[in-house]
Parts: C-alpha cells; sequence; structure tokens
C-alpha cells in the first residue's frame, strides 16, 4: 500500500511541477492536458497490451525449455563426477564416458529438431541450464536397469563366486570404498581375490579417479586387528583370472555402477548380511571371526584333526601338526588367523609337549598318514639334479603335479609298510611342498623343477622312441614331421610297455633342446634328422 501512495504522489508532484514550470506558457499547458488527458490513456493502453504479449510468450518459452529440458534429461542420462571432471552417459545398459562437446552438439541438434521455434532463441540459455542439472546429476546416484545389474551378476557368479548373493555382498562392500562410507571393516581373502581386486582399482583410476577401493582387503591376518572387524571373503580358486581380466575391462564401468548402487540401497556391507535373502551359511562363514575366538577355533581344529591316544608311540612333530592345521584352515577355507607361536602355545596347554624334539605326543591324526608318507616317497625316490634350470621353457629335467601323483601312487601300492592309500591331489603335493621343501623350485603351482624320481625316467622313455619315431617318419615319405605326429608315435611306444607317457608340452620342450639344429618352422622336425646317429644326451644339454 506504501508504495502505491508513493507512485501517486511522484506522478502528482511531477505533473505539478510542469504546471508550475510553464504557468505563464499557454501553449505548454496546453500540450500538458493533450499528452495526460487524450494521449497517456491510449499509451498504456498498448503498454499493458504488449505487456501481457511478452508474459505470455515468456512463459509459454519457460514452459518449452522445462519440457524440452525434462525430455531431454530423461532420454538421454548424462551423469557427472567433479573427482574425474568426466561426464558419463548411461544407455540402459551400458555405462560409458562421453565428452561434454558431444553432450552439447546432441543437445544442440535437439534444439534445433524441435516443433516450437521459439526455443531457438534461448538456445545457448537451455544449453547453460542443462549442462548445470547434468553436472548435478552424480553418476553414483545413478539406478542401473535390472538388465545391466545381472549382467554384471552373471559374469561374478558362478564363475567367481559360488552364490550370487556373495556376489552381490562384494559389490556392496566396492561400493561403500567408492563412497568412502567409514565401516572400520577388514575384509582377509586370497592372493588370487587380490589380483581380481589390483585390476578393479585400475579400472576404477581411470574411469572415475577413485583410488584405493581395494585399501581395506587384506590378503593376511595380522593380529593388531579385532575379530570383530574382520570378514571372510570366498571366491571360487578354479577360476581363470586371465580370461576374467579381458571380460572386466569391458565391463569395469558398469560393475563399479552397480556397486555404487548395491551401496545405497542396503547403507552398507553390514546391512546386507540382514537382507532376507542372503543364505545362512553364506553368512555365518563371512562372519566367522567376528562371532568365535582365537580359544574356539583351537578347539574346533583339535576336535577334527586330532585324536588322543595313551600310546607312548604315537606323536606328532611340530612341523607336521603346523602342516595339519594349514590343511584345517584350507578345508574351512579360513586364513592364517592365528600365529604359529601362537598356536604352539595354545597347543602346548592342552597337549604333551617336548621341547628337544619339537615334538607333541600321544597324539596321531587322521591327516598324518598321507603326509608321513608323501615326505617318505619324496626323501626315498625324488633327487635333485646337478645343473640348477630356472627357466621353464628350457628346463628339462622336471615333474609336474599330476605326475607327481601318479608317481606316489605307484610307490605306496609297491611299499608293503605305507600309511595310506596313496590317494592325494595336486593341490594337496603343493602344499606339501612348500611346506616341508621350500627350497624346491615350482613354477606356475604346476612345474617342480630341477628333479628326478627313481621310478621314472622319463628322457630316457623320449630317447628310447626317438628310432622308432625315425623308422616312422622314413615311412611315410615326407620332408617335416610335426611334432604332434611325433609325440603320437612316442606314445604309442611308451604305451605299449604299459609306461607313463610325458606331457606333449614336455615332449616338445624336450626336442626344442635336443636336436634343435633339425627343427623347421618352430614345430616340424626335417627329414636330415634321419640320417643322425643316436644321441648322446648328456653333450646336447
Amino acid at each position: 500500500m506504501t508504495d502505491l501512495i508513493d507512485i501517486k504522489n511522484n506522478c502528482a508532484n511531477t505533473i505539478d511541477e510542469l504546471f508550475n514550470k510553464y504557468i505563464n506558457n499557454p501553449y505548454m499547458l496546453q500540450r500538458i492536458n493533450n499528452h495526460i488527458v487524450k494521449y497517456l490513456p491510449n499509451i498504456l493502453e498498448i503498454e499493458i497490451n504488449q505487456h501481457s504479449e511478452r508474459v505470455i510468450r515468456l512463459n509459454n518459452l519457460i514452459n518449452e525449455q522445462q519440457q524440452f529440458i525434462q525430455i531431454f534429461l530423461s532420454k538421454n542420462q548424462y551423469f557427472y563426477l567433479p573427482s574425474s571432471n568426466f561426464f558419463y552417459e548411461y544407455n540402459g545398459k551400458n555405462y560409458t564416458i562421453v565428452k561434454g562437446d558431444e553432450i552439447v552438439y546432441n543437445l544442440l541438434s535437439n534444439i534445433s529438431k524441435s516443433k516450437d521455434k521459439l526455443l531457438m532463441k534461448w538456445k545457448q540459455r537451455t544449453k547453460l541450464n542443462i549442462l548445470k542439472q547434468i553436472k548435478e546429476r552424480s553418476l553414483f546416484s545413478s539406478i542401473p536397469e535390472s538388465e545391466t545389474i545381472q549382467t554384471i551378476l552373471n559374469v561374478l557368479y558362478p564363475s567367481i563366486f559360488t552364490k550370487k548373493s556373495q556376489a552381490k555382498y562384494f559389490l556392496t562392500i566396492l561400493g561403500d570404498n567408492i563412497l568412502k562410507k567409514k565401516t572400520k571393516l577388514n575384509f582377509i581373502i586370497t592372493q588370487k581375490t587380490k589380483q581380481l581386486l589390483i585390476e578393479l582399482d585400475n579400472i576404477s583410476n581411470i574411469t572415475i579417479s577413485n583410488t584405493n577401493i581395494i585399501n581395506n582387503f587384506m590378503t593376511k591376518y595380522h593380529e593388531n586387528y579385532t575379530y570383530e572387524t574382520c570378514r571372510l571373503i570366498k571366491i571360487n580358486e578354479n577360476f581363470s583370472f586371465d580370461l576374467w581380466k579381458d571380460l572386466i575391462r569391458k565391463i569395469g564401468l558398469d560393475l563399479l555402477c552397480v556397486a555404487t548402487h548395491y551401496s545405497n540401497r542396503y547403507d552398507n556391507s553390514d546391512q546386507f548380511l540382514e537382507y532376507d535373502a542372503i543364505e545362512e551359511d553364506i553368512k555365518s562363514h563371512i562372519l566367522y571371526l567376528k562371532n568365535t575366538n582365537q580359544n574356539e577355533i583351537v578347539n574346533i581344529f583339535c576336535n577334527q584333526c586330532i585324536q588322543k591316544s595313551q600310546n607312548n608311540a604315537f606323536k606328532i612333530e611340530w612341523k607336521k601338526l603346523h602342516f595339519i592345521w594349514k590343511q584345517f584352515l584350507s578345508n574351512c577355507s579360513l586364513p592364517n588367523i592365528i600365529y604359529s607361536n601362537t598356536l604352539k602355545t595354545l597347543l602346548k596347554d592342552k597337549y604333551e609337549y617336548e621341547e628337544t624334539t619339537d615334538t607333541f605326543y600321544n597324539i596321531t591324526s587322521k591327516y598324518l598318514p598321507v603326509v608321513f608318507d608323501f615326505i617318505n616317497f619324496w626323501e626315498e625316490t625324488i633327487f635333485i639334479t646337478d645343473t640348477p634350470y630356472t627357466n621353464l621353457s628350457t628346463n628339462i629335467e622336471e615333474l609336474e603335479l599330476y605326475e607327481l601323483c601318479l608317481l606316489f601312487k605307484i610307490w605306496v601300492k609297491n611299499k608293503d609298510d605305507a600309511y595310506s592309500s596313496g590317494v592325494i591331489n595336486e593341490e594337496n603335493v603343493l602344499k606339501i611342498l612348500s611346506h616341508f621343501f621350500s627350497n624346491i623350485v615350482i613354477i606356475e603351482d604346476k612345474y617342480v623343477l630341477n628333479i628326478k624320481c627313481k621310478l621314472w625316467d622319463k628322457i630316457k622313455d623320449i630317447n628310447n622312441s626317438l628310432e622308432y619315431i625315425k623308422m616312422s617318419f622314413k615311412n611315410k615319405h615326407i620332408l617335416m614331421l610335426s611334432f604332434s605326429d611325433a609325440y603320437n608315435y612316442y606314445c604309442k611306444f611308451v604305451g605299449s610297455n604299459n609306461k607313463l607317457i610325458v606331457s606333449k608340452i614336455y615332449f616338445e620342450k624336450y626336442l626344442s633342446v635336443i636336436i634343435i639344429d633339425f627343427i623347421v618352422y618352430d614345430n616340424f622336425i626335417s627329414n636330415e634328422w634321419l640320417f643322425t646317429t643316436a644321441l648322446n644326451v648328456s653333450e646336447q644339454l
């Protein structure tokens, strides 16, 4: 009301000033009268009509702009991250990094196609408005479609995780780390899982400029951790990391976005465990350390793996008992959660121990016979070669783990005083060798270098087959013999004598060393080899 009075007074004062100024000028007084009485009402009527039209046009333009922005941002799911200064686009299946210029081009093209050409007047203003809104849309607030989520889960399950709920839990942990949620948890994983996480961390650094999303994943337990804050992550140890690596690089950004979605959905990884759909056995394993303590774990180990005896002849050396402990951890998918000195002290409180022999007495274990037999087999039949080869591509004094398994079974079968059935798998052989014979060179968890076995002379078998291979070569009347054909002839020769057969890889590697001068085109033997005399193997090597 005050403003209205002020305006009225200002107008009245202005008219009074004009009258006083031209009080002695009849012509100007008449002009003032004409302007106020005749012209001013019409001018004001025109202006109010023009103003109304401008307001209507402005409102229409604003509505058109808002509608365009709403439709454009709905059809084009663009997002942004200040940390990376990257724009992102989601097409309903995959997330990709997109350049700002591409967004602007798409935006201006859509404005040009708009039915209402009024929006062209606000083209630049609309562009700035949309870019501002996109920058306010965090990539981590996006909600992936079901198709994207299922694609990621299908990559992780069942190849890496045996249950889909484990894959979801893993994604939620990653999401917590990406969003920097302070959960204060430590996740204990295997070395193979670490490879997977390092690749994801690299992808995270490249795509969202977020580093250290794996800083709370640990391959080893440390005593400065509390069991309360430790969680166990279990994966399928048989999955191929090399095959998975190429795939994850293609969908890495999708995986990170699904991870943040799960973290937002469940708040954090521990809250996910309260979700009804997760299996109880999976939840129990994840929370195993939180829900137990050292004494309980040792008691479980003793109940499952150790048997007491009144016979003084029964005893277990500490090194063998420690190996059984490792077997127990492996069978339960547990990390090494108790340091060896601590474990030894706890076991001393339970069983009779002799310090000088470092042996526990009056106990035995169902896991001991096969370990005892394998150690005896190794010490009785295996010897280290004189030449220390360390290059897998040229080393010919080697045995593969599966070959050791076969030789061990043969040894036990011919051994009247053996304690076990002789059945052992490659994984256990690897564990025994790593624990009891740490000086042995093992490559790729498969090849044991610089060793020979008294039960089988691999090189001698191949050498004995060479004349048979030569004869077969001559009968074919060809210029070259492929390694594959040569290996087939070797298998026929050795197989007819019921002997063990070397792998094709080893056979070809041996030929590459022993008859290198007659190898052509990488894996063919020239017919010039037919005219050579018997090989002196020691000279060739």
